[in-house]
């Protein structure tokens, strides 16, 4: 048997990015990112996260995210200001945890296909494609570029359409609950990430 058909019998695992392959960002990276706009904690890790949804889904882009979140922290977005947080968004995010990267290796070297579904703007995106452990994962589903976010039921359909699996064939890891619900009713093995080790039984690895 050829690799590929040898694969396409094989159960696809599909992780999440966002502290599953990256860990929980440091206090001094999400520090930083507060710290460049002049903004107390509190107030602007609110407005973060009540933006965040349109931004991953692509429906604004980062001139508007950020814009906004500026804005109603009384802050002009300049260009420079713009490029600035940019970076230390995407910085935040690149804390990897090992533990994770281990076992993507591990199937990786047993010939199970990986792919990556991950709630993420273009920017970031574009990012972990760019980086060299990326590779692991034959397919790589961004909500920016499908314009579907997790837990929307829409777009596990979408990801086992293109893997061309059924969902009962496709395994899923995520740190949230609300998406490994979403996932399971939709027909996925699904679990929970609360770690590396955690991870590691329920692969039976």
């Amino acid at each position: 048997m050829n690799s590929d058909a040898e694969g396409a019998a094989m159960q696809w695992v599909i992780v999440d990015y966002g502290e599953v392959v990256c860990r929980t960002p440091p206090e001094d990276a999400a520090a930083r990112l507060a710290g460049a706009v002049g903004a107390e904690p509190g107030a602007f890790w609110d407005l973060y996260w009540s933006g965040r949804g349109a931004y991953d889904l692509g429906t604004v882009d980062a001139a508007g995210y950020w814009g906004e979140l500026c804005g109603r922290l009384g802050r002009a977005a300049t260009p420079a200001l713009l490029e600035v947080l940019v970076r230390l968004d995407l910085e935040m995010w690149s804390h990897l945890d090992e533990g994770t990267l281990r076992i993507l290796r591990d199937l990786d070297a047993r010939r199970v296909p990986l792919a990556l579904l991950s709630n993420a703007p273009l920017e970031m995106a574009r990012h972990i494609e760019a980086e060299p452990w990326a590779a692991v994962f034959r397919h790589r589903f961004f909500s920016a570029d499908l314009r579907l976010a997790k837990p929307d039921p829409a777009i596990y359909r979408h990801v086992a359409g293109r893997l061309g699996a059924a969902p009962a064939d496709l395994t899923f890891v995520d740190d949230r609950p609300a998406n490994v619900e979403a996932a399971r009713v939709a027909g996925l093995r699904a679990f929970l990430f609360t770690g590396a080790e955690t991870l590691r039984r329920d692969l039976a690895l």
